[in-house]
């Protein structure tokens, strides 16, 4: 009986510690990205790419632990909405990253890492119409916290997707482009 107090008592301190030192931090939302040959405020400075003007929307979620580290997970539907290339899929995954700055202004690097689907309608390449890829994004977010709870972010970043099967990796079907725009998050951001 005694050594299933201590057992107890033992579990008790370890959430009650756990409680003083954990914070809160994070949030969760909606997003929207367009795929562009350059980056609006570095027109001088061309970047590669071969983007295919696909525009990205979908939602996320993450949490901030002390020394800052964000993980979290997503889920993106990418298409082309002008048409042309009939290109379609979806992607989920993995957010992993660092909050460089969180007052007045929230400033982090993340990458967002996922696999998905990608059909490219009318563009056959290397002979196929669909594939299941695999999809990268690295990008600077500047978020500014307008309430406790609420925070509108812009970002910039470089996105590469490309074809696991069929087919070679990264031959029969690969995008590399620059890529902006913008979150609406809600959750505890100071």
């Amino acid at each position: 009986m005694l050594k299933k107090f201590f057992y107890i008592e033992f579990l008790l301190l370890v959430c009650i510690a756990a409680s003083l030192f954990a914070r809160s931090g994070g949030g969760g939302g909606m997003s929207i990205g367009y795929q562009t040959s350059t980056y609006p405020f570095l027109d001088r400075y061309p970047v590669t790419a071969n983007t295919k003007e696909l525009i990205y929307y979908g939602g996320f979620g993450y949490g901030v632990s002390w020394d800052r580290s964000i993980t979290g997970g997503f889920g993106y539907a990418i298409m082309d909405v002008a048409g042309g290339s009939k290109i379609a899929g979806g992607f989920g995954g993995v957010i992993a990253g660092f909050r460089l700055l969180d007052r007045p202004v929230n400033i982090s690097i993340v990458s967002w890492t996922g696999l998905g689907g990608l059909s490219t309608g009318i563009l056959p390449t290397g002979g196929y119409k669909g594939f299941f890829a695999l999809f990268e994004e690295v990008t600077v977010e500047l978020g500014i916290p307008i309430i406790r709870w609420f925070m509108p972010t812009l970002f910039a970043g470089y996105q590469i997707a490309g074809n696991m099967i069929p087919g070679v990796p990264f031959r029969s079907f690969f995008s590399y482009t620059p890529v902006v725009g913008f979150r609406f998050q809600w959750g505890s951001f100071y």
